[in-house]
């Protein structure tokens, strides 16, 4: 039987997003596993998987929000802009002022433009930027729009900078802590990053990849997938349901929500997205489960 669902994993440091998706690709025998937004080797948190059929609904999740907690080491600058990459310069002129610290900080908050670093995924010219970074070419980025919707130091212990941050998809906290560095005046780099939540999804809920080793079943550790969609719920009729996972559109919907949904058949089965109006539900990704 093919294995449909989402995973939330607590990853590990040192792994990639992709050393994640090939080992429970290859540990469960899965042939389509993808993750929803990439995190960087040093970081850890929740990394979300979509298998199997669930993969065709990636892209809404990949447009959530995130949430990390984050440490800035202020005084030292490096190549990647976190801790693995060759240190760049070095300041001892570190602020002590939490005054200073804060005001600075609070730049940062709501809409802001971030110039995406070297070293990401980002393709220009058909290259990622990081396969420049690594021939020591750089390259000017337009800056992007990016939100950050919180930004709380939680702790200021000079030269550490303790932060939480809510933030648009397309946020780089290796930007934000360097940008905060400049700031400042002593530079800075991003020294420990964690994220905490995807859309809707806690590191609560996730689990780790040595608890995933002792798993007897991967079914037991899914996550409901009503759960990871912050969405209003259309439950249909078998007939419904029918003309649902064929593409074709459902009438007769009394649920007054102008907005995408999420479907499921009587059982509480996801059948995938759609949208409502005026009462008819239009088909957006169907799942066959």
């Amino acid at each position: 039987m093919p294995i449909n669902g989402f995973l939330g994993i607590d990853k590990p440091a040192g792994w990639t997003s992709q050393d994640v998706v090939s080992w429970v690709r290859k540990h469960f025998g899965i042939k389509k596993v993808g993750h929803t937004g990439t995190l960087d080797p040093m970081a850890t948190g929740i990394l979300l998987l979509c298998l199997g059929a669930y993969t065709r609904l990636s892209s809404y999740i990949t447009d959530s929000d995130k949430q990390y907690r984050a440490v800035v080491r202020l005084g030292i600058t490096t190549d990647s802009l976190d801790a693995d990459g060759v240190v760049t310069s070095r300041s001892g002129d570190i602020p002590t002022d939490f005054a200073q610290v804060d005001a600075a900080v609070a730049e940062f908050r709501g809409a802001i433009a971030q110039v995406p670093p070297m070293h990401s995924a980002i393709r220009m010219g058909g290259r990622r930027l990081y396969e420049l970074a690594r021939r020591g070419i750089e390259i000017d980025r337009p800056a992007r729009n990016v939100c950050i919707h919180k930004l709380d130091i939680v702790v200021y212990a000079p030269p550490l900078l303790h932060l939480n941050v809510h933030c648009s998809k397309g946020t780089y906290i290796r930007s934000l802590a360097d940008d905060i560095g400049k700031r400042l005046g002593c530079g800075a780099h991003l020294s420990t990053l964690r994220r905490t939540a995807v859309g809707c999804v806690e590191l609560g809920q996730c689990v780790s990849v040595y608890e995933l080793e002792r798993a007897e079943c991967i079914a037991d550790v899914l996550l409901n997938p009503h759960a990871v969609f912050n969405l209003s719920s259309v439950c249909l009729t078998e007939a419904q349901q029918g003309r649902f996972s064929n593409g074709n559109s459902v009438t007769g919907i009394s649920l007054d929500v102008q907005d995408i949904v999420t479907v499921q058949n009587s059982r509480g089965i996801l059948l995938g997205l759609g949208h409502i109006v005026e009462g008819v539900l239009k088909p957006i990704r169907v799942i066959h489960n």
